[in-house]
């Protein structure tokens, strides 16, 4: 590859490395913050830094080295064996002996090592596409945040997992083809440039879908599975919510309403068919499907409320239904 689409490399794994930071610190922002777990004192900077740095160093020179030598032309077929195994080197067996149900292991699996093999690909190719240097640059972003930053994003496993897996995972298609798109003009017109805005606002773009998929914006979507809300809502239909979060809000409720509220680990989506508010039991809410026959048993209290439906995509929430968890339905 020549000197001058090298260097592009090397600016795209800085762009790469400060996108997935910034996506954490904004995530941060809207979820909350948790001190970090490591040492903050100058000697234990300096001491992560010389550790961390060290191990990153050799592991990226070994990538380097290995994917070089058995790809001299992009193959997946080899990139994603050298991830697996840049993946497993990382993983920390003992405290995966520890966890003690299937649930907890796919929880920690998605939330730790799937974003680790996400990376991994997209360091693999910086490394194919430019050398050790790129790779280098992009890990060191990341982990440099992790160790080095008094303060972390404190995500729960979803959202951790959904920024993990799909920031990487975009950064690598835009770099991708970047590079194709470069290693074509290079033939023709030494002298064209990429145009970074079109791909700034798709990334922009990216992100916010991200959040909007894990719940930080005012309105989220919830795939429904039940046909309870049937002709209106159907099996397979997702649903926009937006969140209740004051007094006043709740107060604005009326009959006719969909809601969503929780029911212990359920979430359900129901017309409220009546409001009931005394001095004894406070506002409460009779809910009731659309196509059942009766009432829901108990009444909504503003504690159990999540939000208001406002609006219905049909059908699009298919492929969610077919590859859901049992403990990540949402019930209607």
């Amino acid at each position: 590859m020549p000197l001058r689409l090298k260097s592009s490399v090397r600016w795209w794994a800085i762009n790469a490395g400060a996108i997935h930071v910034m996506v954490l610190f904004m995530a941060g922002l809207l979820l909350g913050f948790g001190k970090s777990p490591y040492n903050q004192t100058l000697r234990g900077i300096l001491i992560n830094i010389l550790v961390t740095g060290t191990r990153l160093t050799g592991r990226e020179i070994s990538r380097d080295y290995i994917v070089n030598s058995l790809a001299k032309d992009e193959k997946y077929i080899v990139f994603i064996p050298v991830a697996v195994f840049m993946t497993l080197l990382d993983i920390p067996y003992f405290a995966i002996m520890n966890l003690k149900s299937i649930k907890k292991l796919i929880i920690y699996a998605a939330e730790n090592i799937a974003p680790d093999f996400c990376q991994n690909i997209l360091a693999t190719y910086l490394a194919f596409a430019g050398g050790w240097t790129p790779s280098l640059i992009y890990m060191g972003i990341i982990q440099a945040f992790h160790w080095l930053s008094p303060i972390l994003p404190d995500l729960k496993w979803i959202a951790a997992a959904l920024i993990g897996i799909l920031t990487p995972l975009f950064s690598l298609v835009v770099i991708q083809g970047i590079s194709s798109r470069q290693t074509r003009e290079a033939k023709r017109s030494p002298r064209e440039k990429e145009n970074p805005i079109r791909l700034m606002l798709t990334c922009i773009c990216s992100i916010v879908l991200v959040w909007f998929s894990v719940g930080v914006f005012p309105v989220y979507p919830s795939v429904i599975a039940t046909g309870s809300m049937e002709p209106v809502i159907k099996p397979g239909d997702m649903i926009l919510v937006k969140k209740i979060r004051t007094k006043d809000e709740v107060h604005l409720l009326k009959e006719g309403d969909i809601i969503q509220f929780k029911r212990g680990e359920i979430l359900i989506s129901h017309r409220i068919k009546e409001v009931i508010e005394d001095k004894d039991q406070g506002l409460r809410f009779i809910t009731k499907g659309d196509n059942n026959s009766s009432a829901d048993l108990e009444p909504v209290t503003p504690e159990n409320l999540k939000g208001k439906v406002i609006g219905i995509v049909p059908k699009i929430g298919w492929p969610a239904l077919v590859i859901r968890q049992k403990d990540a339905i949402t019930e209607q």
